[in-house]
């Protein structure tokens, strides 16, 4: 792979960086990826085009593909380029990376400078529970004048809403920011729309779930930000329930450069804890996006499983109704008709025990069944688990049920 022919455009409103992106062990035709950014001041950072931001998109996708090298006509940050290959020795660990990890290529050492300027606290905002715990958290946590204090949040076209290219999705984008604008007002936040078609580059089957997105949210924060910061990532799975994702706490750090420090930020809250504390902030709850679908006019569609997972978290923790997902009670009918839970199981033990004090035991015993299922199924057992028929894909599932399965799973460091 080679990345070449950067390009900057700036003005009052946006700035959009892009580069070329050519494939040369794969057969792929050449496509240009781009960044935008709006709603950020531009200073003589403005001028510049990251580096770092292009090759933290693009290793993986070389890397899933096999490429021998990835080659960037420009200087990343050494210290971006090292973290990089010890993420590649995670993911190996993991299983599911059947080719050998490519050679980085760079005109040579450096990359620019820092800047100067004191970091700032900057986040990714995506109306999850996971972004939304993170930020309350922090604010909670760190006083205004901190470094590590959030003023910055992140909101990204092109990852969820708008991945693929034939549906840009521009009203849901709308819908989301509008519902967040609230919410960034009262926390003092300043509210940045990100663009990028990262998603439209060929990938392979869960990829982007599995090993991807970590590096993804990286490199959208390396576009995005143009002086010195702490870039905050919420976590999605808790210490005590691992699972080898694309967004990890022993990978994503490994996306900083000089400049940005990333930090995988709340993986010692298991989910439910966060939805307890959240119960208390009303916007929040009325910024609420779990959705992954996309619900027209509304935040979230309110049936699939993790807007269902999200309603019964909601109850336990005593909010009876949101405005962005209704009543947090749900017939047992929905459960019903919904299918695997995949790896996400984990998350509804806690759960049970505080719905059979509310007398849903029909419920709890269609959740433990699901679990179970999960518990001791494997994609050999689970056809549904392998209908992309891509190997790789297959590893990585299969890999990351074994683990949750057993809670000694050896995410703590690399196997030997």
């Amino acid at each position: 792979m080679i990345i070449r022919d950067f390009g900057l455009i700036a003005n009052s409103d946006a700035r959009v960086i892009s580069a070329t992106v050519l494939w040369e062990d794969c057969g792929y035709p050449e496509q240009e990826l781009t960044f935008e950014t709006r709603g950020c001041e531009l200073d003589r950072a403005a001028s510049q085009v990251s580096a770092d931001a292009f090759l933290t998109a693009c290793f993986p996708l070389a890397a899933a593909h096999g490429e021998a090298r990835i080659r960037i006509e420009a200087r990343p940050c050494p210290m971006l380029v090292e973290g990089l290959y010890t993420a590649h020795a995670w993911w190996t660990s993991w299983g599911g990376m059947p080719f050998p990890m490519p050679a980085i290529e760079t005109p040579g050492k450096g990359g620019r400078g820092t800047a100067a300027s004191d970091p700032r606290g900057v986040a990714f905002l995506s109306g999850g529970v996971d972004s939304l715990h993170m930020l309350m958290r922090n604010h909670r946590l760190y006083r205004e004048e901190d470094p590590a204090y959030i003023r910055d949040a992140l909101f990204i076209h092109g990852f969820d809403i708008g991945k693929r290219a034939r549906n840009a999705e521009e009203e849901r984008f709308r819908i989301a920011l509008r519902h967040l604008e609230p919410l960034a007002a009262e926390a003092g936040l300043r509210l940045i729309s990100c663009r990028t078609n990262l998603r439209h580059l060929p990938s392979k089957p869960d990829f982007w779930y599995y090993r991807h997105n970590g590096a993804a949210l990286a490199a959208v924060g390396h576009a995005a930000i143009l002086g010195r910061a702490f870039l905050f990532i919420g976590a999605s799975h808790d210490i005590a329930n691992p699972v080898p994702i694309g967004s990890h706490p022993a990978v994503d750090g490994l996306f900083s450069s000089q400049r940005v420090t990333v930090i995988h930020d709340g993986a010692r809250h298991a989910r439910l804890e966060k939805v307890c504390e959240l119960a208390s902030w009303p916007t929040a709850l009325a910024a609420l996006r779990v959705c992954p679908a996309n619900p027209g006019n509304d935040l979230n569609c309110g049936v699939c499983e993790k807007c269902l997972r999200t309603r019964l978290e909601l109850l336990v923790a005593g909010v009876e109704e949101t405005p962005a997902l209704g009543p947090s009670l749900t017939p047992i009918e929905l459960w019903d008709n919904l299918g695997p839970v995949g790896d996400r199981a984990v998350t509804y033990e806690g759960l049970l025990a505080p719905l059979r004090a509310r007398g849903l035991t029909a419920l709890c015993e269609l959740l433990e069944r699901k679990i179970k299922a999960y518990r001791e199924g494997g994609a050999s057992r689970h056809p549904e688990l392998a209908r992309d028929g891509e190997d790789g894909a297959v590893e990585m599932r299969r890999y990351c049920m074994a683990a949750v399965s057993d809670m000694a799973a050896s995410t703590s460091g690399p196997r030997q």
